[in-house]
């Protein structure tokens, strides 16, 4: 099926409390760095907990290519 551009937060999230989505989250899209992110995402751990923070990372991504 694809990734969808659009991300949502899931309800009943603990995503919006996690220190890598406020850090991102009070940044400019204009002032993000896709190395940054590919780092973050990097040092995630690949395990179903970390899956909503890497499906907004991975969102974040996809906006800075639709809009380089």
């Amino acid at each position: 099926m694809g990734s969808p551009i659009n991300w949502g937060v899931p309800v009943g999230s603990d995503t919006l409390q996690n220190p890598l989505y406020i850090k991102y989250a009070s940044t400019t899209f204009g002032n993000l760095n896709a190395t940054n992110i590919k780092n973050d995402i990097k040092a995630a751990l690949a395990s179903n907990e970390s899956a909503e923070l890497v499906s907004y990372l991975s969102w974040l991504l996809r906006v800075l290519a639709i809009v380089a």
